[in-house]
């Protein structure tokens, strides 16, 4: 068995960057580590959502914005045990944009957009022909921008501020206003709820005159690290690697408006810690079992900026699994057949920010390799789970009949 040729195809799961849970885009993917000496490797993809939906006032919506990801890796053995590899990748990202009027939909008008750049520098130790391990520090570059507007965030936020403000409860506010009895006298009467709904209301119109809420995040550039390990065995092409990425903290200044104000601030946030593991092994010849498990810890990213009080982020878990097989079917040509599934949460209610619930993926790939040049691309489709948007713990959307479609290539050239 060709090790090399096998182990190459496993790459091929990297050549297409796919639709993903929460916030992932890369996949924090460091498999460039185990690439052959002087090995320069070059990745791009195009990922197109179709994440359509509609609300209780009659809009449709068509939010999933295009995107594009590239990957740019170098490896150096530094002797016949130490190597180095630099890579760049989008770890991060969000583009979505609900394409509606938002005075006449619950959330018309609502977006968010969120890049991300990451530099590592990678260091492995080979200790024996069989056990590795690696580690290394990344430069992180995130920057943000946000706004929420339609007719769910026209009642959500006046109605919160005022609250604050009131010192009482936004929902028992929220609940009175539409004529709870218990509500009502919980807040003392009608009298002062009437007094309260009147503050609401010039919120409210506040809000749609000012084009809802926004917010932006300046550049911010953090530093954190990763560790890993990694047992082989060449002779049958396996390979199992744990890599963990630790969680990256910021400190970002922002701009809102809000209900006819500017205002500047400070943020606090994380992006979140992950485990990778990725296995690969010989299963007969020219045939290579594919597999891999990431888990992001996105419950942990909470990002409430000043004025509006309330997290933007509010995402579950990232739970992802892949499983495929890789054949090599000439010298020069292979291909693979992956398939990859994301576990929907424990219920279908979802941030507006991220209209899906759970995914189910299949990839196809090829790679061509002519003397010191390999050639991968691949093609992956997904259908993404039904989600309801909710606003203040109610659904206002419902998006249903989603898929992605993603395409991509990989240039590796070995000097």
């Amino acid at each position: 068995m060709k090790t090399r040729v096998l182990a190459a195809t496993a790459l091929l799961l990297s050549s297409t960057s796919v639709y993903a849970a929460g916030l992932d885009r890369s996949f924090q993917n460091v498999s460039s580590i185990f690439a052959e000496d002087n090995t320069l490797s070059f990745t791009f993809s195009h990922v197109s959502p179709d994440v359509t939906g509609t609300d209780a006032l009659g809009s449709s919506y068509d939010v999933g914005e295009s995107y594009e990801q590239t990957v740019l890796s170098f490896t150096k053995d530094i002797t016949d045990k130490f190597t180095l590899g630099f890579i760049t990748d989008q770890p991060f990202g969000a583009d979505v944009f609900y394409n509606a009027d938002p005075n006449t939909s619950t959330l018309g008008g609502t977006g968010a957009d969120l890049s991300s750049e990451a530099y590592k520098l990678v260091a492995k130790y080979q200790f024996t022909p069989r056990f590795s391990v690696f580690g290394g520090v990344q430069a992180q570059t995130i920057r943000a921008s946000v706004n929420l507007n339609g007719q769910a965030y026209r009642d959500a936020i006046p109605t919160a501020a005022v609250a604050r403000a009131a010192g009482v409860d936004s929902s028992t506010l929220g609940a009175a206003l539409q004529g709870d009895a218990n509500a009502i006298g919980a807040l003392g009467g009608l009298a002062v709820v009437g007094a309260l709904g009147a503050q609401v209301q010039a919120q409210q119109a506040a809000f749609t005159a000012d084009n809802g809420y926004s917010y932006s995040q300046d550049a911010q550039t953090e530093y954190g690290w990763l560790i890993g390990a990694a047992y082989e065995i060449p002779d049958i092409a396996l390979r199992l690697a744990v890599t963990y990425h630790a969680s990256i903290d910021y400190t970002a200044n922002t701009t809102e408006q809000i209900l006819g104000n500017t205002v500047p601030g400070t943020v606090e946030f994380e992006t979140p810690e992950s485990l990778n593991i990725d296995f690969q092994t010989g299963i007969a010849k020219d045939t290579l079992l594919l597999a891999s498990y990431r888990w992001t810890e996105f419950d942990a990213v909470d990002l409430v900026p000043t004025a509006l009080q309330s997290d933007l982020v509010n995402l579950d878990n990232g739970h992802r699994f892949t499983l495929g097989v890789g054949r090599r079917f000439t010298e020069s040509f292979s291909g693979s057949l992956t398939f990859s599934y994301e576990p929907e949460g424990d219920d279908d209610l979802v941030s507006p920010l991220g209209p899906t619930d759970g995914l189910f993926g299949i990839s196809l790939g090829g790679r061509y390799n002519k003397d010191n040049m390999v050639i991968s691309g691949g093609i992956n489709y997904s259908w993404l789970g039904d989600a309801r948007p909710e606003v203040g713990g109610q659904p206002v959307a419902s998006f249903t009949d989603n898929s992605s479609l993603a395409v991509g290539f990989k240039v590796d050239f070995t000097f």
